[in-house]
């Protein structure tokens, strides 16, 4: 049984429409097959924030990082990042085997995407785009519902919508033909949002069965016995699922993200790593930012990146970026977040003293992101760009 070494068969095809749309990198060149993929979201990062400096969209403010870093607290920095590197320890269900726990694991990292619907979604069920997510794979889990590789591919939108929670229809009105009245609803404004993760999922589906692969946690398995790094990983997944082909293609250059590939190298790693030498990845803290909504507006607001003047309008009243703006915004963060890691393991004048656990872009990703859910923090405007599968 081979390992899936290509996007193969027509992407979209019987498929959302508004998934395809949202799988903006599915046709980006990927770094060849040779290459560390982490090592290319770095380097492809560096490279698009260094040609936004004549004109930035978003200014990465280094100094300033450096200051940040001096007054990080460690304690909370602890605090923080066990908080949220535990939670797939503590998913409140029973699984079977190992592997039943990593395919829900591996699926709630694939599906980690509706940020842009953040509003809406509290609006409908008050709860944000990650809880969403959360709570209809915990759905799926607890009414037994099938979900490898055919599984994925027999749900319907209507099972979409009980699982997550998310109405297809919205407010009714009234339409009259001759004399008679009848009541039409229309579409709810989360049905893209539910279209996009009905894609997510038959796509995923679809790809696996193809290659072979009994369910998503096969696939996972199978990479992870072929060579144990975070890198062959996410380069796996990242080739294998344009659901997970998070780059931008700018100016004919690609920026390279990879949010939630990487991310599911990392839950992988917390969950499993200690009592698998399959997960034990060494390469763990070569990761970077798991670039959403979220951390760019922590790293905005504690001065660390500028967005220009359209963008910080568009932020402040909660209107779509577009997919540059959203890209320039994610790959500051990536690149400023590097900028605090090196200063505080390589500088003799950094002020900072590491606590239990290493600075790394990971942990930092998951202390801004903590940060974010504080009380009088929830309320920073974070970046809003609906027509996306990746954040």
């Amino acid at each position: 049984m081979a390992i899936i070494s290509e996007v193969s068969g027509a992407a979209g095809a019987e498929l959302p429409a508004v998934w395809s749309k949202a799988c903006t990198g599915a046709s980006v060149r990927l770094p060849p097959t040779s290459a560390n993929y982490l090592a290319s979201v770095r380097k492809s990062t560096a490279q698009y924030a260094k040609l936004m400096e004549q004109a930035p969209l978003v200014a990465v403010n280094r100094q300033r990082a450096r200051q940040y870093a001096d007054s990080l607290d460690s304690k909370k920095f602890d605090k923080y990042v066990k908080h949220v590197s535990n939670w797939s320890r503590s998913l409140p269900l029973a699984f079977d085997n190992m592997a039943q726990e990593l395919n829900l694991i591996a699926l709630l990292d694939l599906l980690q995407i509706g940020s842009g619907f953040r509003g809406e979604l509290h609006e409908a069920s008050d709860r944000g785009a990650s809880d969403t997510v959360n709570f209809g794979c915990m759905s799926m889990h607890i009414s037994q519902t099938q979900i490898d590789a055919k599984g994925l591919q027999a749900l319907g939108l209507g099972d979409v919508a009980q699982h997550f929670g998310i109405p297809l229809f919205g407010k009714e009105r009234p339409m009259t033909e001759g004399n008679t009245a009848v009541m039409v609803s229309e579409a709810s404004t989360l049905r893209p949002l539910a279209e996009i993760i009905l894609g997510t999922l038959h796509d995923t589906g679809r790809r696996l069965e193809q290659a072979g692969f009994l369910s998503f946690a096969d696939f996972v398995i199978k990479v992870c016995a072929e060579r144990s790094t975070a890198a062959h990983l996410v380069a796996k997944l990242v080739t294998a699922f344009p659901s997970l082909r998070d780059a931008t293609e700018i100016n004919g250059e690609p920026v390279y993200l990879f949010k939630k590939a990487q991310l599911l190298a990392y839950d992988i790693y917390q969950r499993f790593g200690k009592t698998d030498p399959k997960f034990a990845f060494p390469d763990i803290n070569d990761l970077t930012l798991f670039a959403d909504n979220v951390v760019p507006a922590m790293l905005q607001h504690h001065g660390l990146i500028t967005p220009s003047h359209v963008i910080s309008v568009k932020i402040e009243s909660g209107k779509d970026l577009t997919l540059e703006e959203a890209t320039a915004m994610r790959a500051a963060s990536i690149v400023v977040a590097q900028e605090v890691v090196d200063y505080v393991n390589n500088n003799t004048e950094s002020k900072f003293t590491c606590g239990d656990i290493p600075v790394s872009q990971a942990t930092l990703d998951n202390f801004w992101w903590q940060e974010g859910k504080e009380p009088e923090l929830r309320a920073i405007p974070r970046l809003v760009y609906k027509n996306t599968v990746y954040f």
